[in-house]
């Protein structure tokens, strides 16, 4: 699970107004902001959804989820169905293979009205055959988890496509913050539906952590004056302290398997990592000794054995990643001595071979990702100032908050075409985690 990565705000104070000085940022890395080269989709048709019974409804808000999420996911060209064509009883394939089809999806809706059933076959064009066929129970097309199941559909068609993973059935959490500075934990759906307010502190609010099964967050509060780290059941609305001790408790996120919360807090002078076994909340134990500067904002690899942390040693924080059972981190943002950098909030990639994060590039901040052993950066974005990148559980879509002439809110870029689009926009949105994949809820 990606944590969410945020400067302490006692770091804060003494780093955040170094960066309108510094030079550019990693010149020598790749730009590809606005640079990207386009590559081969494969052509997909979804016909309509079809249904022979009482479930126009259920069909209609099915079709226009699935056409979403397939285009959502940017791994194919979605072709247009000619309105005088029409799949029959038996299907064309050479007619649609000379439309440019690599893919035909055909959907019905069956069962009754309260409880759709929708069928789904996705067929080879190439080949003149049929790849894949399964039906999904769906909740009553009013109910709050219509949208969410039919998601679940989108990512198996995917899946089945593709053999990876689709990113449709998530959601991101992320703080919303107001004009008198005050901000709340919010949360939306992948494809932006949903909205929902998740805290109601209306004090400073941040990390907002989603656990890998989507049903507890992790966040940082103010509201008793200090700053505290709880967790709240999303479905019950119960909250519990997760870390008070004296000083900054900062920065939770999650363990892949859920089983441990990775947090930064005060030691002496300055501030560490230490971790705690979540249930029973216990165990607690130091995980790194820098011993000067700040270091926090980590993020767990896939496999747990290693963390992406911010670190400040050098003077100006810095991409490392520590190894859990050693005590020395490598550098894997750039750094060159007698220049000044400055890099931040570290998210690594559930397919493990990425870390993502902010770095202060030609006076602003861009999303930078790297590979875990430092090589191979690559500056992602060019316009407007973007910080705070996330993870999507396909490893190729990121979430980031982003501000620009154009607006400000959340965006979603695909790390492979450079296609983005707004998650939210109009609002100071900041601080984004992609969840995993969830289960039915």
């Amino acid at each position: 699970m990606r944590g969410r990565a945020l400067l302490a705000i006692a770091a804060a104070t003494a780093t955040l107004a170094a960066p309108a000085a510094l030079v550019g940022q990693e010149p020598g890395d790749v730009r590809i902001g606005i640079t990207y080269t386009p590559g081969y989709l494969p052509g997909l048709v979804l016909t309509p959804v079809e249904t022979a019974g009482d479930q126009g409804e259920a069909a209609t808000r099915a079709d226009e989820i699935l056409r979403q999420d397939l285009d959502f996911s940017d791994r194919f060209e979605m072709i247009p169905v000619p309105a005088d064509l029409g799949t029959g009883t038996a299907v064309n394939y050479g007619l649609w293979n000379q439309l440019g089809a690599v893919w035909l999806v055909t959907a019905q809706v069956s069962g009754s009205a309260a409880a759709p059933v929708l069928r789904v076959s996705l067929h080879d064009v190439v080949f003149g055959e049929l790849k894949e066929v399964r039906a999904f129970s769906l909740p009553a097309p009013g109910s709050s988890g219509f949208r969410m199941a039919v998601h679940r559909v989108s990512d198996e068609i995917v899946r089945w496509a593709t053999g990876q993973p689709g990113s449709a059935a998530t959601r991101v959490a992320f703080r919303r913050r107001a004009a008198d500075g005050a901000s709340d934990i919010w949360m939306v759906d992948s494809d932006g539906e949903n909205l929902r307010r998740l805290t109601s502190d209306s004090s400073i609010v941040y990390s907002p952590a989603l656990h890998p099964s989507g049903d507890h967050l992790l966040y940082v509060s103010y509201i008793s004056g200090v700053p505290v780290v709880y967790e709240k059941n999303l479905a019950t609305g119960a909250v519990r302290t997760i870390s008070a001790e004296q000083g900054l408790n900062v920065t939770p996120v999650y363990s892949p398997d859920g089983s441990r919360i990775l947090y930064g807090r005060t030691i002496g002078d300055h501030t560490e990592l230490f971790e705690l076994q979540r249930q029973p909340l216990c165990c607690g134990r130091r995980v790194t000794y820098t011993n000067v500067g700040e270091t926090l904002n980590a993020d767990y690899s896939p496999d747990g054995r290693r963390i992406a942390i911010t670190s400040s040693p050098l003077g100006l924080p810095q991409i490392y990643v520590l190894p859990l059972d050693a005590k020395e981190p490598s550098i894997v943002s750039r750094y060159v001595y007698g220049e000044r950098g400055y890099a931040t909030s570290p998210d690594w990639s559930p397919t493990g071979d990425r870390i993502a994060y902010q770095a202060w590039i030609d006076n602003t901040f861009q999303v930078v990702t790297v590979d875990p052993d430092g090589s191979d950066r690559r500056v992602l974005t060019s316009r407007g100032s973007n910080e705070d990148p996330s993870w999507a559980p396909d490893g190729r879509h990121l979430v980031f908050a982003s501000t620009a002439r154009d607006g400000q809110g959340l965006i979603v870029l695909d790390t492979v075409s450079g296609r983005v689009r707004w998650l939210t926009r109009g609002h100071m949105d900041q601080l984004p985690h992609w969840s995993g994949p969830l289960a039915d809820r």
